[in-house]
Order: C-alpha cells, then sequence, then structure tokens
C-alpha cells in the first residue's frame, strides 16, 4: 500500500514541550506503522526546527524526500492548550513555510503513482499552497479529504469545494452539521445531514467521527455505524487522524465497512488514551481493545 499526503508538518507546542505534528504528518505516521509506504507533500523553515523535524519524520519511516526546504518562512508552529476534559484548542500561527508549498515533477509523479492522496482543509488557507493541492488532486488516484475546521483558516465554499472532488471524506459532527447547513440543509438529525451532505457532494464514501461514540459511514447510500470503545482520556489530540489511518487501511484493504469502522474506532480511542498524536501503539494494543484476552463470547 502506497500512500501519500499533502500539508501541514509542524510542531505542536504543548506546555510542557513541542511535539512533533500536523493532521497529514500523523496520519501518514500510523498508516507507515501498519506497513504502508508513506511520503508526505510539505515545506519546511530553513531552520533548526525544520531540520529537527526531518530527522524526527524519518525516524517516524515516513519518506521526506518530498519536504521543500523554505528560505524566508519559518517551521509550521501549532500553540496548543489542553482544557479538564482532555479537548485541545489550537493557535496556528500564519504564514509559515507549509503555507508556500509548490509542486515539483517528483511530487505529481508521487501521488499518482500511490494508491491514496491524504489532505486537509488547512493547507488551503494560503493561495500559495491551494494552487500546489489542486494541482495534486488532478493527478491522485484516490483522494482522501480530512476536514479540519480551523477557524479562521478556512473558507466554507472551498471546503466544499474540496468535498466535490474526493473519494472519501472524514469529518466530526460539528462539522457535518456546518457544511450541511451551508450547502442549505433544512434537517436537524445527525442521519438525514449526513445523507444531504453526500448527495450535495458526490463523494462515495463519507465518515463522520462522533468522539468517544464511534462513527457513522454512508457508502453507496446506506449507513454503517460503531458506537466506539470506552478509555480513560489522556488527549484527544491527533485521536481522528488515527482513526482515519485505520479507516483508510481497512477500506484499501477491501475490509468490510463494519470491521473497517470497528478498527478506526480502536485507533482513534487508543490514541486518545495516551498523550499526543501518534504514540506508540501496536496491532496487539488494538486487539486487545476490540477483544480483550480472557473475555466470554457475548450472548
Amino acid at each position: 500500500m502506497k500512500i501519500s499526503s499533502f500539508g501541514e508538518v509542524l510542531w505542536d507546542d504543548f506546555p510542557e514541550g513541542k511535539v512533533l505534528g500536523g493532521a497529514p504528518l500523523n496520519v501518514l505516521v500510523r498508516l507507515s506503522a501498519l506497513g504502508a509506504d508513506c511520503a508526505i507533500v510539505s515545506r519546511r523553515g530553513s531552520d533548526e526546527d525544520g531540520e529537527e523535524l526531518l530527522r524526527r519524520i524519518a525516524a517516524k519511516n515516513v519518506a521526506t524526500h518530498l519536504i521543500q526546504t523554505d528560505p524566508e518562512h519559518a517551521t509550521g508552529l501549532v500553540k496548543v492548550s489542553i482544557n479538564h476534559d482532555g479537548s485541545g484548542s489550537y493557535d496556528i500561527v500564519y504564514p509559515c513555510a507549509w503555507d508556500k508549498i509548490a509542486v515539483p515533477a517528483a511530487a505529481l509523479e508521487h501521488v499518482a503513482d500511490s494508491d491514496a492522496l491524504v489532505f486537509g482543509s488547512l493547507s488551503s488557507r494560503d493561495a500559495a499552497s491551494r494552487a500546489a493541492l489542486d494541482a495534486l488532486l488532478d493527478a491522485a488516484r484516490f483522494k482522501v479529504f480530512d476536514v479540519n475546521l480551523r477557524k479562521p483558516h478556512y473558507r466554507p465554499e472551498r471546503v466544499c469545494e474540496l468535498m466535490r472532488r474526493s473519494d472519501l471524506v472524514k469529518l466530526n459532527d460539528d462539522e457535518l452539521y456546518e457544511l450541511a447547513a451551508e450547502l442549505g440543509s433544512p434537517y436537524h438529525g445527525l442521519e438525514q445531514n449526513l445523507h444531504y451532505l453526500a448527495q450535495a457532494v458526490g463523494a462515495p464514501h463519507i465518515c463522520v467521527t462522533l468522539g468517544a461514540h464511534g462513527a457513522i459511514y454512508y457508502c453507496n447510500g446506506q449507513t454503517h455505524a460503531h458506537h466506539g470503545y470506552r478509555v480513560q482520556v489522556a488527549d484527544t489530540v491527533g485521536a481522528g487522524d488515527n482513526f482515519l489511518a485505520g479507516f483508510v487501511y481497512k477500506l484499501l484493504s477491501g475490509a468490510s465497512p463494519a470491521d473497517t469502522l470497528a478498527f478506526a474506532c480502536a485507533w482513534g480511542a487508543l490514541a486518545a488514551s495516551h498523550h499526543g498524536a501518534t504514540p506508540e501503539l501496536s496491532l496487539a494494543d488494538v486487539e486487545e481493545l476490540m477483544h480483550p484476552s480472557g473475555a466470554q463470547q457475548a450472548v
């Protein structure tokens, strides 16, 4: 399985120190741990933060040859605050190097040769990276849109345009309601809005995450649900990215909707039970969460 991603590589600056981050990178880190061949198209500053970022990404077995160096803009930084329930709030510094991603021929070739391209809405906040993403979408085989609505860094009309160009859209329930309303939905129910959004944008696969309550998946006109796994939450930073990695891995492997959702929800829950976006986790950890050893067969 060969996966590319496009967008932000950065440092999440927590009160206790900096941690490697950026949603498109977090997804690849987990996919690489699952055995996928992963590379990210991005840009970093010509600074010490950028050098250390490259070292850390390479150590996660994600290819760095498509990460450009910007001589003018600093490596990306996000100042993260965690509230009492483990949820994060983000101050995303602008502009920075990943706002200025270009599209060399090597990036186009790599994306065209990949099984999927993963990207988010944040990378469209600047005209330079927005144009680069448009070019890569034209080359991609299977387009995975990870919606991350971070005010004031998005325009709803651009997000809707990207959904129309995508094969798989992942978003949370608040984002679903906001974007469905943007497209004229008169509905109040989650499934009603999911079907409305699916019809409005034409994406064949849409997955809506529901935090601790699992996720719902629209595919071929039908919805499938998983109600999640209960864990002790450390923080939710990166939980959605780990969920998406598990979802993409199973979907591209040909798993059933039920198995795909269960696997993805397990990765998201495990990530939330640890600090940071890409904690060290294994398939054995996932299996233990999904099928606890010694548990009796449910009646």
